[in-house]
């Protein structure tokens, strides 16, 4: 059993923005996949079910979604949807044949899990011939601040997003996974290998400078210890909620990969 533990837990505050940032990326991502009514799709880590409900939408009332995660109560089962409650530390145990899924989907969830290169095996075992999966992380990149109201608060705002960074990173997240996705699914001899990165500007009081400030308020106190103190994570706060304030917002990778004939 992998024994890392989550670094971030599954509350509005966090899922909110995070999906007001990311659903139009992986929205995007997913149209180019022929995936149609009466067709089965697995979401891993689906979180409150904004590309749940999406892929529901898709394959219709014929066909099936499953979604997973570990912690399921912003989830509901519907005549679609059907829920399993799993921890993937543990390896993905699900009732599902192999070969049998249409789509599997997961954003933001294997760079957090130290399995997470043996976790790809099982997804595209489940995946039938000429199956898809699509993957996204958050990957490092270097903080630029557009915007400030002063010149300290534009250092402030680096040093904030840096030392959350180099937090995940020092609590087993893996940063670059996204980046080496690509390789990976190569290695699996997946086919149609397609990755992009994107990052945008997010403005104070957006979603994406929502959740820089919720990711600040869960890892608070490890910031601490950061060389930052109270009064540099509530400026920091105050700094996410104002409006002149422009940065360039988390970067992030999607990959797509089909499985061959």
């Amino acid at each position: 059993m992998t024994t890392t533990t989550y670094q971030f837990r599954n509350n509005p505050q966090q899922l909110g923005p995070l999906q007001q940032v990311l659903d139009p990326i992986t929205r995007h991502d997913l149209a180019k996949i022929p995936i149609r009514p009466g067709r089965r799709a697995l979401d891993i880590g689906a979180g409150a079910g904004s590309i749940t409900r999406h892929l529901a939408d898709t394959v219709g009332p014929t066909g099936t979604v499953l979604a997973v995660d570990r912690d399921t109560d912003l989830l509901d089962p519907t005549a679609v949807i059907e829920v399993y409650q799993r921890d993937l530390r543990n390896g993905l145990d699900l009732p599902i044949a192999p070969g049998s899924i249409d789509l599997v989907h997961s954003r933001c969830v294997l760079e957090h899990l130290a399995n997470r290169a043996d976790l790809l095996t099982p997804m595209t075992t489940l995946l039938r011939p000429g199956g898809w999966l699509l993957l996204g992380e958050i990957v490092y990149s270097r903080a630029l601040i557009h915007h400030a109201p002063t010149g300290d608060d534009n250092h402030l705002i680096y040093r904030v997003i840096h030392a959350i960074l180099d937090t995940l990173a020092t609590g087993g997240t893996d940063l670059d996974w996204g980046n080496n996705t690509h390789s990976h699914l190569l290695d699996l001899k997946m086919t149609h290998v397609h990755s992009r990165t994107r990052a945008d500007t997010w403005t104070g009081g957006g979603p994406g400078c929502q959740l820089l400030a919720d990711n600040a308020r869960q890892l608070h106190d490890r910031l601490l210890h950061a060389d930052l103190d109270d009064a540099d994570l509530c400026r920091f706060s105050e700094l996410m909620a104002d409006p002149t304030v422009a940065l360039r917002g988390y970067q992030y990778t999607s990959t797509l990969a089909q499985k061959p004939e």
